[in-house]
C-alpha cells in the first residue's frame, strides 16, 4: 500500500511540475498573450472576462453565444491577480492536477488501485492536456468538470447521502455550464441507476424499492443542476428577452459538423444542412468516427505540432492520443461486463458521440480521452491478472486488438504543420514583437523574434523583425546581418532595403 501512494504521489508531482515549466516556457512565446491573438478563442475568452469585470450580468447585453463558466472563472482569476494571465495559467495548472487525482480515484472505483494509478499517469503525461491545461482555454476546465461529475456520481452511489445528491447535481450542472453536451448523458443516468446493483442509493427512507429510490436521487441531484443552471438562463431572458438555457451557439456548431460540405474538422461550411436521415450524413459521420480516433492531433487555437518545438517541457510529456485510444477502447469493452461499470462506459461513450456528432478538434476529445486512460488501465490491470492465472491466449488476443487498432489509425493525414497553422504563427509572432518593442520588452522581442527565425528561417520577414529588435537593443551589426539575410531571400523587400540603408548611411555619414 506504502509504495503504491509513493508513485501516485510522484505522478501528481511531476504531472503538476510539467505544467509549471510548460506554463513558464508558454509565457515567453508568441501563443501567451490572449490579447494580441486576434481570431482566436483565447482573445474571446480573454476580452469577455475583462468585459463580466466591468458588468457582471449584464456583459454585452445579449444571451450568451458560448457556455459562461470559464469566461466567469477566468474573470474571478484575473480579480483576485490584478489580470494576471500567469496567475490564471497557473490556477489551471492546478486544477487539472486534482482532475489527475481524481481518475485515479475513478480507476480504483471501476476497478482497483493499480488501474487508477495507470489512469492518473497516462493523463499526468498527455502531451496535449499538459499545453492546454495552461492555456487561457476552457478545455482544461471542461475536462475537470467532467471527470468530476463521473466521480461524484459513483461516490453518491456510494455514499447514499442526500448531501452528496445535492453535490453531484451541483458539480453537473457547473460542467453543463461549462459545455452543454453533457446533457446528452441524462438518459444514462437513468438506464445506469436502473441498472445498480443496490437497491439502496440514498437513506433513510421509508422504503427500499428501487423506482421510489431512482425517484428520490434524481429529484435531488435534478433540483440542485437546475438551480446551478437557472441563474444563467435567467440572466438570457432578462437582458435578451429571450429564453436561452445555457447559450445559442449549438446550432452552429451543428451545422460546421454537418452541412454538405463540411470536412469534419472545424471550418465554416457554405453548403446546405443535411438530414439526420439521408446518405450523405451518415457518411459523414462515419468519416467523423474515423477523424476522432485518428491518432494526429487535429488543431484548433493552437497546433501541438509548433508549440512542443517552443516549449521543451512537452518533450517530458510523452503519452499520445495513440497510446491511449487503443488500450482505451478495448478496455472500454472489458470494463462493460460489470453492471455497476455501466454509468461509467455510457458516459465515456457519450463523451466521444458528441464529438463525432459535432466536428473533430484535438481539445474536444480530451474528457473522451480522460475517461479512456481508465479503461487503458482496466485493460493492463486485467491482462496481468489473467496472465498470473496462466490465461495467455486471451490477453495476447486483446493486447493484439489494441495493437492492430493503433495501427490502423496511426496514420498522418497531411503534413503535420500545415501551411495554414505556419502561417498563424508567423503572424502572432509579428504582432508579438511589434506589441513587446512597444511597450519595451525588448528581452520578450527578441526571445520571440529568435525563435520566430528558428522555426522559419526561410521566411524574410523572420530576419526582418529579428533585425528590428537587435536595432532596438543597440546591435547594429547585428541587425545588419539578419537584414542581408532578408534580402538574401528576398531582394525586393523594400523595408529592409530601406532600414540597411539607413543603418550604414549611419554607420558611414561622411
Amino acid at each position: 500500500m506504502k509504495y503504491r501512494k509513493i508513485i501516485l504521489s510522484i505522478i501528481l508531482i511531476a504531472g503538476f511540475a510539467i505544467r509549471l515549466c510548460a506554463l513558464i516556457q508558454l509565457s515567453s512565446t508568441s501563443f501567451f498573450n490572449p490579447a494580441l491573438m486576434d481570431k482566436h478563442d483565447q482573445k474571446t475568452f480573454h476580452l469577455w472576462a475583462q468585459s463580466i469585470l466591468k458588468h457582471p450580468v449584464y456583459v454585452n447585453g445579449d444571451a450568451f453565444y458560448m457556455a459562461p463558466l470559464y469566461a466567469y472563472f477566468l474573470a474571478l482569476l484575473y480579480a483576485v491577480s490584478g489580470g494576471s494571465i500567469f496567475f490564471a495559467g497557473l490556477i489551471q495548472a492546478i486544477v487539472d492536477t486534482v482532475a489527475i487525482y481524481l481518475l485515479y480515484r475513478i480507476g480504483r472505483t471501476i476497478k482497483d488501485e493499480y488501474t487508477g494509478i495507470i489512469a492518473a499517469g497516462l493523463y499526468a503525461f498527455y502531451q496535449t492536456v499538459v499545453l492546454y491545461s495552461v492555456t487561457i482555454l476552457s478545455d482544461g476546465l471542461i475536462t475537470f468538470l467532467n471527470i468530476l461529475f463521473i466521480f461524484s456520481l459513483y461516490k453518491a452511489l456510494e455514499n447514499k447521502n442526500r448531501l452528496s445528491w445535492i453535490l453531484c447535481g451541483i458539480v453537473f450542472g457547473l460542467a453543463a455550464l461549462a459545455k452543454p453536451t453533457i446533457l446528452a448523458f441524462v438518459p444514462f443516468i437513468i438506464a445506469g441507476l436502473l441498472l445498480w446493483p443496490d437497491n439502496t442509493m440514498v437513506y433513510p427512507l421509508k422504503t427500499n424499492k428501487k423506482s421510489f429510490q431512482i425517484a428520490m436521487v434524481l429529484l435531488l441531484a435534478g433540483l440542485a443542476c437546475a438551480l446551478t443552471i437557472l441563474p444563467v438562463s435567467l440572466r438570457n431572458l432578462t437582458v435578451s428577452n429571450r429564453f436561452v438555457l445555457i447559450c445559442t451557439n449549438g446550432p452552429i456548431n451543428w451545422q460546421i459538423g454537418n452541412s454538405s460540405d463540411s470536412t469534419g474538422l472545424f471550418c465554416y461550411p457554405a453548403g446546405h444542412l443535411l438530414s439526420p436521415v439521408s446518405i450523405d450524413f451518415w457518411k459523414l459521420l462515419l468519416k467523423k468516427m474515423f477523424l476522432f480516433f485518428d491518432s494526429y492531433e487535429w488543431p484548433q487555437n493552437l497546433s501541438i505540432y509548433i508549440a512542443k518545438q517552443l516549449i521543451p517541457a512537452l518533450k517530458f510529456a510523452f503519452v499520445r492520443f495513440g497510446l491511449i485510444v487503443p488500450l482505451g477502447v478495448v478496455g472500454l469493452f472489458l470494463a462493460a461486463r460489470k453492471r455497476k461499470n455501466f454509468l461509467f462506459v455510457s458516459f465515456t461513450i457519450v463523451q466521444i458521440m458528441w464529438v463525432i456528432m459535432f466536428f473533430i478538434t484535438e481539445r474536444y476529445r480530451f474528457p473522451a480521452v480522460a475517461c479512456l486512460t481508465v479503461c487503458a488501465g482496466f485493460l493492463v490491470t486485467q491482462t496481468i491478472d489473467e496472465i498470473k492465472t496462466k490465461k495467455i491466449v486471451l490477453p495476447f488476443v486483446r493486447i493484439a486488438i489494441a495493437g492492430l487498432w493503433g495501427y490502423i489509425f496511426a496514420w498522418t493525414p497531411g503534413q503535420v504543420f500545415n501551411d495554414m497553422y505556419w502561417k498563424i504563427f508567423a503572424k502572432l509572432s509579428k504582432t508579438n514583437i511589434v506589441y513587446n518593442l512597444q511597450t519595451g520588452n525588448n528581452q520578450l522581442a527578441e526571445k520571440i523574434a529568435t525563435d520566430y527565425k528558428k522555426l522559419l528561417p526561410q521566411d524574410p520577414d523572420s530576419h526582418f523583425f529579428l533585425a528590428c529588435v537587435y536595432a532596438q537593443k543597440g546591435k547594429m551589426d547585428e541587425a545588419e546581418r539578419e537584414l542581408i539575410s532578408t534580402l538574401e531571400l528576398e531582394p525586393e523587400h523594400r523595408l529592409a532595403k530601406r532600414f540597411l540603408e539607413e543603418i550604414r548611411k549611419n554607420a558611414h555619414p561622411h
